[in-house]
């Protein structure tokens, strides 16, 4: 574990580190985007500037109003505690609020900033492991339990068989982590920025194949909701109650992104584009007149 990269004369954590090159990548990744798209590049420096902002902010609340036993004020300017979900929805408000007033595309906007989602909560879950800040999984030698062999559950309950009893292929422990176990867990970190690395790379590949505007940022959504709420069976329930359902918060987000990126791509998909949209690239902007000088 690496939970510091520097410690004097100041503290500098890995985590804050790999939060800020997530976000340095996306500022590249979106500027070429929106070049790409025909779009200012001086868009994507205020868009990421907005996501930091927000997403941070909502992050941190959203940790310390649902997760948090008890908390105060100065917690908002410390290094731990954030809820991803939290952040994506005050920083989408933010960011749409910006996108309405300066009379953009939001669906192509969107689009161009899907990829950099992916990357940006791949790199934070990065700087995750290496300070083991304790938003690991479960025990390997609990899994069973927590699972609880629900697909047995459709059969009768003197069926043995379960496919959550085969022994886990990786785990390990934090011994020096922020917080610390000797114990073998389920590296979760690791299974989100490998998942998310790996969304990105698809979004990446056919975003110059679709002709909606609007079908890419559904595509995220789906991709993101699915791999949360799987990961969400591998994570332990500390400070995470259930709630609807005897599902917790993040399962249900998970549940509504799915949904919310399925209603979107097919909306996306069947309404009519105007010509000046297709695959998201906007026409070049005509050049302005020259002034003419005034004679003296």
């Amino acid at each position: 574990m690496w939970p510091y990269v520097i410690e004097q004369p100041l503290r500098i954590g890995t985590y804050g580190v790999m939060m800020a090159v997530g976000f340095l990548t996306a500022m590249w990744i979106l500027s070429r985007e929106h070049r790409r798209r025909n779009i200012d590049p001086k868009h994507a420096e205020t868009t990421i500037f907005l996501a930091i902002i927000f997403g941070v902010l909502g992050s941190k609340l959203t940790y310390m109003i649902t997760e948090a036993e008890t908390w105060s004020w100065g917690d908002l300017v410390s290094g731990a505690g954030l809820t991803w979900h939290g952040g994506l929805i005050l920083a989408t408000v933010a960011i749409v609020t910006y996108y309405k007033i300066k009379k953009l595309p939001v669906a192509v906007m969107f689009d161009a900033l899907s990829p950099t989602l992916a990357t940006g909560y791949a790199f934070g879950r990065v700087g995750c492991q290496l300070s083991g800040d304790g938003d690991y999984g479960l025990a390997c030698g609990d899994f069973v339990n927590r699972a609880q062999c629900w697909m047995v559950d459709l059969y009768e309950r003197g069926f043995e068989i379960c496919w959550s009893k085969i022994p886990p292929l990786f785990c390990m422990s934090y011994p020096d982590g922020i917080v610390p176990t000797d114990e073998l867990v389920h590296p979760t970190p690791v299974y989100e920025s490998t998942m998310n690395f790996g969304l990105f790379g698809i979004l990446w590949m056919v975003r110059k194949r679709i002709r909606w505007p609007g079908v890419l940022f559904g595509l995220y959504m789906m991709g993101s909701g699915v791999m949360r709420f799987y990961i969400e069976q591998y994570r332990g329930d500390e400070g995470r109650p259930d709630r609807f359902l005897e599902l917790r918060d993040a399962e249900i987000i998970g549940l509504l992104q799915l949904a919310f990126g399925i209603g979107l791509a097919i909306w996306s998909a069947t309404r009519k584009v105007p010509k000046d949209l297709e695959y998201g690239v906007l026409p070049v902007p005509s050049p302005e007149p020259a002034k003419k000088k005034k004679k003296k």
